[in-house]
This record gives structure tokens, C-alpha cells and sequence, in this order.
């Protein structure tokens, strides 16, 4: 007599789901092939139905011509009353290119009845061809693919399901613009059609947050939040359900009732708003995932999905984006950006594929590489049964197209095609058994398994890869039912791994307990007998016992290194209960010792990942500190009459506290300015930062009173700061037509003004910026003549000091500059750099360098 759990309700649930799945995609494929390649037999767009009521949306130039526009009530299709949009489309249908439908309709309160010749579809060029084909035909058909094949592996697991109702989803998501495909069909599958495209649509952004929720594990805001998914949710769901009820309705019966249609119209109209929320928790409980899970290769899987999701729909998204900004407007938008945002949707699902099918992410297939032969064999058997059922659907599809295959016949061909899949199927699963037990079973005798175990574990450095391989084929090559792998807690010794139990056994076993004890004075395997009243066992408390007997274990292996115990293996009885024998013994006790040597090796290798993974880390955040304080630096400078400029800063670690900047100010004037942040590195840079945003943001007024704008900034750098934070800085504005330069020194190196051998210093102003709550400052001027150098700089200059601890100091920077005048101010500032070097001598750099240099050019030279 058969089993009845052979066949669970959930495989006839999935068979059920894949032939009607299937039977829609593939119908719905056969008509675009038609469309595609035989135009002329194919009606043109001529009609559009605002959905939900019994009024044109659109109408193409046939029905213009016979006096048809947007917003007219159609009454009959004729002389039949409206009975919904799929009506329509039969009736025109079943007109075909040269016919013509009979329609009354009503604009206003007068009626008309008018005749409405149908053209042939317009040949669609190569392009279209090819974006169709891998738009609407291949990407559907792939997604449905993988969705049924991840189920149909696991039926039992929820993950599957979720993966399906994703694919599902998104193969209608993706291919869009197939609905109205079914429309035309005028047969039981037409509803049918409608509601599983409708429910895919509005299923998708849900699909896409369990996916994120529970894949491959539940999210850390699932398990803090469980309730926020179904709030996420319920406004999709809605929508859904008014969405679905409205398509239904409107095509099968006629206009929705007003209720429906004021739902759907309101609530559409926020349905990317409704959309964007679920997928945009989807890409953060994916990205948290990528770098919380415990797995080194389930972090991996993950951030390939993230990635190929990021890259497949972003372009999508922007699509989508910007349709809702126009109100669906996206005709203006280049084909070089639409067309590559449609064709990439088919990464997503392909990424998808590599990562559960490849990647073995959900054990959806069983690889065992147990030598070249049967690796070719295996390899062979997929690939054969892959071009047969290929094979199969091409013919499907060939002679759907080819001799025109419509209604019952279709149906017929299509459930055909199911059988040999399904038949082919299960021929290559009995052939790749077979090829199991003829290379596997046969050849590798238990003994070599564990030889070759022993081998294995030296070169797995992750410990639950390691504890679930050591578990597994210790269970496979010896017929051990149940097998516990213990590793050391804080709180003792508690299963980490476990084969063969319903649910992972509770129990702990501390340090000083028997059976822990037993392991350290031995060393080596300890056999349980529980029936020898000999036995050490009776010298276990009834605690310590119950606990061993909940492992039902009959030999203890530890894993140890040394006299560091880092954990045991429990075996339990043989399936034939044959007792273990020597040999047995001393292979498990060899497996065990390179277990515990791997399990260190894994824990010294986890401590490293985690210091490496931090510094480097901390190395990427210093990177992208750099990247952005650079980008605070002038980038362009822009034109001065008269004058030629320049400035540089070399942080003396990965970023700094110096800053300069060249502001325009309007009215013509010329900003110039130049600081040094107290300290060093990110929390200097945050007060440039900040230092620059003041600034900016008083330049842009044009600001006369100099000595105001340097109160303000002080005012403003002391409330943001910390008391331990202050600024020197100096600013001035240069006036190219009168020459005169206004400054404001608030505690800086006096700048110096360079001129035929003379140094003029820029001092006047007042105390450092940030210093004080209050502070005065005082501004200054000075006419500026042709051939004057005007030189900026900060005290990693000035002070750099050689290995004597000599400074370099400004008395040595005043001959550079004089041999420089007459050379670009770029120049002079790379002298003044190298001659600071070549004076430090390859002393370490202490501090961080910046220098400005503006030259007062001869206009008329």
C-alpha cells in the first residue's frame, strides 16, 4: 500500500499553481510571438478602456476617425451591451485587421452609433523584437522557472513559498503590458488570466519585504518588531485588493461600482509611495543582513542579491520616480535610459538564480564531488534532461506560433508539454540516483570517508561549515542517526550542531561536570554504558545523567587541542546496532583531533577577520573623509583680473584641520581665506567643515564690514564646538579695480605681502574664531602693487622641524618666495613644499602643511 505522505498537499498545491501559471505565461507568450512576427494578422491598438469604468481612455486613429474620443461612454459592441473590456477586445478580436466593430456611445447626453474599421498591428522594428523577447518573454518565463523549481526542491520549507510568491510576482511586474493580451481571450482562462496578473502586480512590493524579512534567516527588526512587516503592508494591500476587484470586474463585467473606482483612483495615485516603502525595507534588512550574519559565505550570498537587485532595479526606479513626479508622463525620456532600465529588470532574477541555484544558498541541490567521474556523470545527466525539457517547450511555443494553435488546442499542447516535463523528470531523478549509488555507495567504503574527513576539516576555517560538515558525513559514512556536535560557552558546553534530532537537543554540561571531567582525564573517546553498574556513568548526578540521555549517545569524542577542551562529539547507536568498532574508534578519534584543531584554528581566524574587518573599516571611513574634505577645497578657481593664485593643503594623517578657499563675492570682490583647526584628524576636519559652511555662508551675502562677518563666525564656531575646539583663521577680500585688500587675522601666522625685498604682515584682527563667547575683532587694509606676493600659510610650515628639532621658520621661507616672484604661484607653492622637505630631512610630518600664494600680475604686460 503507498504511503499517502509520498504526495503532500503542498506538491499538488504547486502542480496545481505551475499548470495554470504556466498555461496564462505561455498563452500570453504566444500572442506577443504573434505580435511580433506576424503583424499582419494581428490587430492594432484601437481601443483603451479607463480601467474600472465604461469610458475611453484612448483611441487610435480608426476610432478618431469615426468620432471617437477620451472620456466617451461606450453603451453597446455590436449591438451587444458593454459588458467589460475583455468584450471589447474579443469583439475586435474576433474582427481581426480589415473588419470593423459596431459601437454606441455616449459624450455627454447625446448619443451616437459608429463603426470602427480594424487596422493590422504596425511591424514592429528589430529593436523591439529583441526588447520584448527579453522583456516580456524571457524574464516572465525565467522568473516562473526559477519561483516553481525553488518550491517544487522544498516544498515543505517557507522559504520556497516566499521565493515563488517573489518570482511570481515579479514576472508580471517586469513584463508588463501582457494583460491586455488576455483581454482578447474569450474563454474561461480570461478572468482567470486577469486575476493572476492583477495579484502578481499588487503582490510585489509585499514579496519583496518577506523576502528581505525572512531570507535566509529573520531580520534583527523581525525579531525586535514582528508587527511592523503587516503595518508595512496593510496600505499594499489594500490597494491590492481594490486593484484586483476593480481589473476583474471592469474587464469580465462592465464599469466598477463608483465606490471601487473612487478607491482605486485614490489610492493610485500614492501606489509608488505604497511601493517604495516595502522594497526600500527589503534593500535594509538585506544590507544589515550582509554584514551581521554569522556566515562568512551567507554574508557573501546576501550581498550578491543586494547588489543584483540594487543594479537591476535602480534604473527602474528612477523610471518609476519620475512618472510619478509627472503624472506618468515618460515619453520624453531618452531610449538610451528607458530601454537599458527594461532589459536589466532580467538581473534581477538571474542574480537570484546563481545564488540559491550556484550558490546553494537553500540547498536546492545536492553536489557531492566525490571524484572526477562522477562529477562529468552528474554534470551530464543535468545538462541532457536540460536540453530535453528546453527541447520540449521550444516545440510548445513553435507550434503555438507556427500553426496557429488557439482555445482548446492551446490548452491541450500546453498540459502536454506539463506531462513530458513532469515525465522527463522523473526518468532523470531515478538516472541520477542510479548514478549516486554507482559512484558513491559502491566506491568509498566508511573508512575512507573518515580518512578522507580528517583531511577535509584541516582546510575549513568557519566553525558551523565545519561542525555541519564533521555532523553529516560522520552520520552518512557510519549510519549514525543522531550525532551532537558541543562547543565551550561562557555558561559550559551546549550543542552548536546536531544531526538527526527533531529540534536541537537543550542541553549544558558545565566545566566541572562528570562526562567533562571523563574527556580531560582521558583524552580521548569515552564509551557510555549505561546498563554496567561499573561504569563511571554512576558516579553522574541524575541531572548530569538525564542530560546525557537526552543526546541518546553511545560514544563521546573530545575536540581538543592540548588541554584546551573547545568541545565533544556525541555519537549516538548505529542503525545496525552493531557496537563501534577499533578501527571505528580510531578514525573518529583522528576526525576529532582535526576538528578541534580546525575549531581553533577557525576561533584565532575569527579574531583576525574581526581586527582586520574593523581596520579596515576604519581605514574606508578615513578614505571617504578624504574624499569628502578634499571636495571642500576649491575645485575651480575662478578668474581674477590681475591676479594669479593658488593654494595647497597635505594633511599630515588621512585628513585634517587646515583649510583655505577662494570665495567669489558678489560685487566683484575676491575672498581669500586660510585657517588651522586646533587638533588633528576626523574631529579637526569636522570644524573645517563647519569653518567653511560659515564662511560660505556669509560670502554669498557680499559683506563689507569684514570684522562683523569674523564675529559672526566666532559666535558660531563656539556654539557648535567643544570648548577644547577653536580656529586660527584669516580672511580678506581683494578689490581688482581700486587693488586694496581687506583683511581680518583672527589669531593666524600673519600672512605676508612680499614686495621688492620688503615683508609686510598681515597681524591686525583679533583673537582665534570659536575661542571665546565674545571677542572684538578689528579690520585692516593695504594696497596691493604689481609684483607683490602675497603668501598664506599654517604653522606645519613654519614649524616643520628636521630630525634636531630645528624649525624651519619663516625667515627661511622669505628667500623662496623673493627667488620666485616672477615664476606661477603653483610653482612657488611647490617650492615652498620641497624646500620645508628638504629642510625636515625625512623627519616625520607632525602637522598638517597648507600655504596660499596670490600674485598681483601688470595688466598691461
Amino acid at each position: 500500500m503507498r504511503n499517502r505522505s509520498a504526495y503532500p498537499p503542498q506538491l499538488f498545491v504547486l502542480a496545481v499553481l505551475a499548470l495554470v501559471s504556466f498555461t496564462i505565461q505561455l498563452r500570453l507568450s504566444a500572442n506577443l510571438i504573434a505580435d511580433l512576427f506576424f503583424p499582419a494578422s494581428t490587430p492594432s491598438p484601437t481601443l483603451a478602456m479607463t480601467e474600472g469604468k465604461d469610458r475611453i481612455a484612448w483611441a487610435g486613429p480608426n476610432a478618431k476617425k469615426a468620432g471617437l474620443e477620451a472620456d466617451d461612454r461606450v453603451l453597446t459592441v455590436d449591438d451587444r451591451p458593454y459588458s467589460g473590456e475583455g468584450g471589447l477586445a474579443s469583439a475586435i478580436a474576433a474582427a481581426g485587421p480589415g473588419g470593423s466593430v459596431k459601437l454606441r456611445t455616449m459624450r455627454g447626453d447625446d448619443t451616437r452609433q459608429v463603426l470602427v474599421l480594424i487596422a493590422a498591428d504596425q511591424p514592429p522594428s528589430k529593436k523591439s523584437i529583441v526588447i520584448n523577447l527579453i522583456y516580456r518573454l524571457v524574464t516572465p518565463l525565467f522568473c516562473l522557472a526559477l519561483g516553481f523549481f525553488v518550491a517544487f526542491q522544498r516544498p515543505f520549507d517557507k522559504l520556497a513559498w516566499i521565493v515563488l510568491g517573489l518570482m511570481a510576482s515579479f514576472s508580471q511586474a517586469s513584463g508588463g503590458g501582457l494583460m491586455r493580451y488576455a483581454y482578447a481571450w474569450d474563454d474561461w482562462l480570461r478572468p482567470v488570466a486577469i486575476f493572476f496578473i492583477a495579484v502578481c502586480l499588487s503582490t510585489w512590493p509585499i514579496a519583496m519585504l518577506w523576502f528581505g524579512t525572512f531570507f535566509p534567516v529573520p531580520s534583527r527588526l523581525e525579531q525586535k518588531w514582528p508587527w511592523l512587516k503587516w503595518l508595512l503592508i496593510a496600505p499594499v494591500s489594500l490597494w491590492g485588493i481594490v486593484r484586483i476587484t476593480t481589473a476583474v470586474i471592469s474587464v469580465q463585467y462592465g464599469a466598477a461600482p463608483a465606490l471601487l473606482q473612487t478607491l482605486n483612483g485614490t489610492l493610485g495615485r500614492y501606489v509608488f509611495i505604497f511601493f517604495s516603502i516595502p522594497i526600500s525595507f527589503f534593500f535594509m534588512q538585506l544590507g544589515e543582513k550582509s554584514g551581521t550574519l554569522p556566515s562568512k559565505d551567507a554574508r557573501r550570498r546576501i550581498k550578491l542579491i543586494w547588489m543584483g537587485t540594487m543594479f537591476s532595479l535602480t534604473p527602474m526606479f528612477v523610471l518609476a520616480l519620475i512618472g510619478f513626479i509627472r503624472g506618468g508622463e515618460l515619453d520624453s525620456l531618452p531610449e538610451w535610459f528607458v530601454i537599458p532600465a527594461l532589459l536589466l529588470q532580467l538581473l534581477f532574477p538571474i542574480t537570484l538564480a546563481y545564488v540559491i541555484v550556484v550558490q546553494r544558498a537553500m540547498d536546492v541541490r545536492m553536489a557531492l564531488r566525490l571524484g572526477l567521474r562522477y562529477t562529468l556523470a552528474r554534470s551530464g545527466v543535468a545538462v541532457t534532461r536540460g536540453i530535453l525539457i528546453g527541447a520540449l517547450i521550444g516545440f510548445i511555443i513553435f507550434a503555438a506560433v507556427q500553426w496557429h494553435v488557439r482555445g482548446v488546442q492551446l490548452i491541450a499542447l500546453i498540459c502536454l508539454g506539463v506531462i513530458g516535463v513532469l515525465f522527463l523528470r522523473r526518468i532523470f531523478g531515478r538516472v541520477s540516483r542510479w548514478v549516486d549509488r554507482r559512484f558513491f555507495r559502491e566506491t568509498y567504503a566508511a573508512e575512507q570517508i573518515l580518512a578522507d574527513l580528517s583531511d577535509e576539516v584541516r582546510t575549513i576555517v568557519e566553525t558551523q561549515p565545519l561542525l555541519q560538515t564533521v555532523g553529516t558525513r560522520l552520520s552518512e559514512s557510519l549510519h549514525v542517526p543522531k550525532v551532537s556536535l558541543l562547543l565551550k560557552y561562557s555558561d559550559g558546553y551546549r550543542p552548536a550542531y546536531s544531526h538527526g534530532f527533531a529540534e536541537m537537543p537543550r542541553v549544558a554540561f558545565a566545566d566541572d561536570s562528570g562526562i567533562v571531567r571523563q574527556l580531560r582525564d582521558i583524552r580521548g573517546p569515552v564509551m557510555i554504558y549505561r546498563d554496567d553498574p561499573d561504569s563511571w556513568t554512576r558516579d553522574l548526578t541524575v541531572t548530569e545523567s538525564d542530560e546525557l540521555s537526552k543526546l541518546d549517545s553511545e560514544l563521546v569524542l573530545p575536540m581538543a587541542v592540548k588541554d584546551k577542551l573547545h568541545g565533544f562529539i556525541a555519537l549516538g547507536q548505529k542503525q545496525s546496532e552493531e557496537p563501534y568498532s577499533g578501527s571505528d574508534v580510531k578514525l573518529l578519534q583522528s576526525v576529532a583531533a582535526q576538528t578541534g584543531l580546525a575549531l581553533e584554528n577557525a576561533q584565532l581566524t575569527a579574531v583576525v577577520a574581526t581586527e582586520v574587518a574593523q581596520r579596515e573599516r576604519l581605514n574606508r571611513e578615513l578614505e571617504i573623509a578624504r574624499e569628502v574634505q578634499e571636495r571642500l577645497f576649491p575645485q575651480k578657481y575662478p578668474a581674477v583680473p590681475g591676479l594669479d593664485y593658488a593654494g595647497h593643503c597635505r594633511p599630515a594623517q588621512g585628513v585634517g584641520g587646515d583649510y583655505y578657499d577662494f570665495v567669489e563675492v558678489p560685487g566683484g570682490a575676491f575672498g581669500i581665506a586660510i585657517g588651522d583647526i586646533s587638533g588633528k584628524g576626523i574631529p579637526a576636519a569636522l570644524l573645517m567643515a563647519s569653518l567653511q559652511a560659515s564662511l560660505r555662508g556669509q560670502a554669498i551675502t557680499g559683506p563689507t564690514d569684514l570684522a562683523a562677518l569674523m564675529n559672526n563666525m566666532n559666535r558660531l564656531i563656539f556654539d557648535t564646538s567643544p570648548s577644547n575646539r577653536y580656529a586660527t583663521f584669516f580672511y580678506g577680500q581683494y578689490n581688482p579695480q581700486s587693488r586694496i585688500f581687506t583683511y581680518v587675522n583672527g589669531g593666524h601666522n600673519a600672512p605676508m605681502v612680499c614686495r621688492n625685498g620688503d615683508v609686510i604682515r598681515l597681524e591686525d584682527g583679533g583673537p582665534p574664531v570659536g575661542l571665546f563667547s565674545a571677542a572684538s575683532y578689528s579690520q585692516s587694509t593695504v594696497e596691493l602693487h604689481p609684483g607683490d606676493v602675497l603668501v598664506g600659510f599654517t604653522d606645519g610650515i613654519s614649524e616643520a622641524m628636521n630630525h634636531a628639532d630645528d624649525e624651519f621658520g619663516e625667515e627661511r621661507m622669505i628667500p623662496v618666495i623673493e627667488e620666485g616672484r616672477t615664476l606661477s604661484a603653483n610653482v612657488i607653492i611647490d617650492r615652498l613644499f620641497v624646500a620645508a622637505d628638504v629642510f625636515a630631512d625625512g623627519a616625520p610630518q607632525h602637522d598638517d602643511m597648507t600655504a596660499i600664494v596670490v600674485r598681483v600680475l601688470d595688466v598691461q604686460t
